[in-house]
């Protein structure tokens, strides 16, 4: 018959330790079990646990989120990054709303960066390439409208 104000003792098996077996006490190297003792005397108070309810030591288990959620930001330097390369002018105003959301939560948004960087080198690159075709159109146009004599 087991105490019932033992806590059970986990992956014990029986027999594995001589003071668990009825009719032993046991002696001043081995735990006490609860036997041997008088019927009517009482433990002193074991702290951490009611008795009954597992041991200090072992938490019970808890769940764990499905999943972490995002840090702010991380979507949209993605999306900013994303755009760099399709709609530049675009990409600099979604990477600099990310980089804002993720400096003001501490998370180095690291896309955020690449696509702000990206999207100022592409509407750069953008802006000297419509001016250089402008200024070509004007140098070809221009020499062709002073040949032609009206």
């Amino acid at each position: 018959m087991t105490d019932p104000y033992q806590p059970p003792q986990p992956y014990s098996t029986p027999g594995s330790n001589p003071a668990e077996e009825p009719g032993t006490t046991p002696g001043p190297s081995q735990p006490s079990s609860g036997y041997g003792q008088q019927p009517g005397a009482q433990q002193p108070p074991q702290q951490g646990y009611a008795p009954g309810y597992g041991q200090p030591g072992y938490p019970q288990p808890g769940y764990q989120p499905a999943y972490a959620p995002d840090p702010p930001g991380k979507t949209m330097g993605i999306i900013g990054f994303v755009l760099a390369f399709i709609f530049s002018p675009a990409g600099i105003v979604v990477s600099a709303l990310a980089l804002s959301d993720s400096k003001k939560a501490g998370y180095d948004n690291v896309l955020g960066k690449w696509g702000l960087w990206l999207s100022i080198i592409f509407t750069g690159l953008g802006v000297l390439i419509v001016l250089a075709y402008l200024a070509f159109a004007v140098a070809l146009f221009g020499t062709v409208v002073s040949t032609v004599n009206y």
